[in-house]
């Protein structure tokens, strides 16, 4: 039901990933993420391939906050610039954030080795959690496809999650 990985090890923190649909107060938890009164990330699912997508921005994220080297101001702001291979951080933050309508997210949660705030952050999301199995029935192939610019022919020798991936590592040393 929730996907959950240790992040870069000298770190100490761990990435959950939670999958939710008709969520009936995207406005509302918009508005708190933006204010910072919810520490977590929230993340259209029609951009998300498969949960170790946003595994490899979180870590991104994480190696960069750990060395003062992030773009945007939060852990949570970077891991949605981080899902982009756009340098535009406004862009990027629209792209993959969630609108106020929205009705299906993906909600990831940085913590500590030991710490549990999931359970009080995820009370604020009136909708309901649906298992992380059933989020190609939220993706959007087409979508994606066009947002990381891969063409069929490159799929014929690597997986869609693989070009994601490449291209989010690679985006800090190519030009877009």
């Amino acid at each position: 039901m929730t996907f959950v990985v240790e992040l870069d090890s000298d770190s100490k923190k761990k990435l959950s990933v939670y999958l939710f649909e008709d969520v009936k107060n995207a406005g509302e938890i918009k508005e708190m993420v933006v204010k910072g009164s919810l520490d977590c990330c929230v993340i259209k699912p029609s951009l998300i391939t498969h949960p170790f997508q946003i595994a490899v921005a979180a870590n991104k994220a994480v190696i960069n906050q750990m060395y003062d080297k992030m773009t945007t101001r939060t852990v949570y702001t970077e891991i949605l610039y981080n899902l982009s291979i756009s340098k535009n951080i406004t862009q990027s933050l629209i792209k993959f954030g969630i609108g106020d309508a929205e009705k299906n997210m993906l909600v990831a949660i940085i913590e500590q080795d030991g710490e549990n705030r999931s359970e009080d952050i995820l009370s604020h999301f009136h909708g309901n959690i649906c298992p992380l199995e059933e989020l190609d029935k939220f993706s959007d192939e087409v979508l994606i496809k066009k947002t990381y610019k891969i063409k069929d022919n490159e799929l014929t020798v690597s997986s869609l999650l693989d070009s994601i991936v490449t291209r989010i590592v690679a985006r800090d040393f190519t030009t877009v």
